[in-house]
């Protein structure tokens, strides 16, 4: 982990494991919420977010990563990941608990062998008082495709939430 570009870790735990993401790539933790759930939802999507009046695709990120018995209770929380530019879709990623934020140097780096992890989504092993925790780049979770899709479906969700914010059907 180059201390440089990441200044704290975003930790939180999915079937037992401990997972982080850098501090800059989330925008805001929300408590597990109610979700919509309109048909046709891609099987990666939990359901829609409203954040604001903005629609929020929330992916099954234990689905995702093919992590076992993930049962999402009162501690789950929606990791509302940053935009990655102007017109952009937000994504948020479901996981068990938070469990907060820590300073990089907090962690130590362990030798993290390339090719380890699906699409190169798991970045860095990181070794702490409290264990290892596999650092995440959300970006690479999605396939290119899935991406595609993904965004398609948060475009119509976005189109409908508009249309009953606006007296539509």
């Amino acid at each position: 982990m180059d201390s440089t570009l990441i200044h704290g870790v975003v930790t939180f735990l999915l079937g037992g494991q401990a997972f982080g993401l850098p501090v800059g790539t989330v925008r805001e933790v929300v408590p597990n919420a109610w979700l919509d759930q309109p048909p046709h939802m891609p099987t990666v999507v939990e359901g829609i977010l409203n954040l604001g009046g903005r629609a929020v695709p929330v992916l099954r990120l234990d689905r995702l990563l093919g992590v076992d018995d993930c049962r999402f209770g009162i501690d789950a929380s929606i990791l509302v990941m940053r935009d990655d530019g102007p017109g952009a879709p937000v994504l948020g990623l479901l996981v068990d608990h938070v469990d907060g934020v820590r300073s990089a140097d907090y962690f130590t780096t362990m030798d993290f062998p390339d090719r380890r992890s699906f699409n190169g989504c798991l970045t860095d092993q990181l070794e702490c008082v409290g264990g290892t925790v596999f650092l995440l780049d959300w970006r690479k979770i999605l396939l290119a495709e899935e991406k595609i899709r993904v965004a398609e479906f948060g475009l119509a969700a976005q189109a409908r939430l508009a249309a009953l914010g606006n007296g539509g059907p």
